[in-house]
């Protein structure tokens, strides 16, 4: 929808001994880009050149000239001699004020129709890889030509204006150049751009979007390792039984997890159990590919460690205290595979046997409680990495408070 707002534009001239400059009954304005020491001039903007009016700042005589591309200058306009210039076409035009001293200044603009076609938002071919994406608005536009006459005439085309935003949002919106470069996006992505958008006042703008099917992938997973008291921890005794969950993004049809030199395995969520110490641990790496674009992705090696065999043990615990602490004979451990441990009073006899580390003796012989005093424990424990045992005998001490 065509939107009906008269904007009269005042722009910054060329001269920079002045803040005159030359006005305009254009609907938009802005400024050139001669760039370097050049002083800049005002661009105008009409929809119907037919008419547009330009006005001199002000002074006692004038003169306007019109630029000329085959002299590469401005060349007088004959009884062009008001303060106003009409029946104008789409060129630069310059005017020299005479002011009452004698002296002069000249003021340049330049004076344009904008025509706004944009055919359509593409990615050009091979510009769509596994890590980038070239998108561009392939447009039709009318050429707007001024030229840098100040200097060396070189020749400028006004720049329409782009603005890109896209769905999802990404790293393309609010981008202002008419091609960008991204990061190949991981989920599919539609891609708007409007041109021109400076010009709504009088112009509407052209809107083309596209969507992008989206090929790359990234790998990522989260894992839980259990029975720790850190779900996420990456070192435990053996066996060491870790959960892995998939959270790869993008379209990801093929998982491949290596568990260092312990194994593969080949599904999304994989449960992997650790068996043994090795020196250096196990490096995990979740590699994926979608097997359409043949796009893959591989996380960085993550190291999961199991502990060698450890075995602590107390020397008395009192199991009939109040309040209960230290009321039970255990051991402290990790990476035990097989286990036994057997406790004797003084005179040899058997008092308690387990095969479970986590288990303890609460000082109770049958139903009654054993009496305060020395006993003995001998246990005999191997590890899950060969050669690993531990044969521990030793005195500890039941105490009645």
């Amino acid at each position: 929808m065509t939107r009906f707002l008269l904007i009269f534009s005042m722009c910054f001239v060329s001269t920079v001994l002045s803040v005159a400059q030359i006005s305009s009954n254009a609907f938009y304005s802005e400024p050139t880009q001669y760039g370097g020491s050049d002083p800049e001039d005002p661009i105008f903007f009409y929809e119907n050149i037919n008419d547009a009016s330009l006005s001199a700042p002000a002074g006692i005589a004038y003169q306007w000239y019109q630029y000329s591309t085959v002299s590469n200058s401005f060349e007088i306009i004959a009884g062009a001699t008001s303060s106003n210039l009409d029946n104008i076409v789409e060129n630069g035009y310059q005017v020299k004020v005479t002011a009452s001293n004698g002296s002069y200044d000249e003021y340049s603009c330049w004076n344009f129709v904008p025509v706004i076609k944009v055919d359509s938002v593409g990615m050009p071919p091979k510009s769509a890889t596994c890590f980038n994406l070239r998108v561009t608005a392939y447009t039709d536009n009318k050429q707007l030509t001024y030229y840098k006459h100040k200097s060396d005439n070189n020749a400028l085309m006004v720049d329409y204006g782009y603005e890109w935003s896209s769905q999802p949002s990404g790293p393309i919106d609010g981008k202002t150049e008419s091609t960008h470069l991204i990061d190949a996006p991981l989920e599919d992505t539609e891609y708007t751009v409007i041109v021109g958008e400076k010009f709504i006042a009088r112009i509407e703008p052209g809107t083309r979007s596209k969507l992008y099917e989206a090929i790359a992938v990234e790998a990522k997973y989260s894992f839980e390792t259990e029975g720790t008291a850190d779900n996420e921890a990456t070192e435990a005794s053996a066996p060491m039984v870790v959960r892995f969950t998939d959270e790869s993004l993008g379209k990801v049809n093929d998982w491949e997890w290596t568990f260092g030199d312990a194994g593969k395995d080949f599904v999304p969520d994989p449960i992997f159990t650790f068996q043994k110490f090795t020196e250096g641990g196990y490096p995990v790496i979740l590699k994926v590919k979608n097997l359409d674009s043949e796009c893959e992705s591989e996380t960085a090696p993550e190291t999961f460690t199991v502990k060698n065999i450890v075995i602590k043990v107390p020397t008395a615990f009192t199991p009939f205290s109040t309040p209960t602490r230290n009321d039970k004979f255990k051991i402290l451990y990790r990476s035990i595979n097989k286990y036994t441990i057997v406790i004797y009073n003084r005179w040899g006899r058997k008092v308690y046997q387990s095969n479970n580390p986590a288990d303890g003796w609460d000082g109770r012989i049958g139903n009654r409680r054993a009496e305060p005093g020395v006993y003995f424990y001998k246990i005999e424990a191997t590890g899950f990495d060969k050669g690993e045992k531990e044969n521990l005998e030793g005195a500890i001490h039941l105490i009645v408070n």
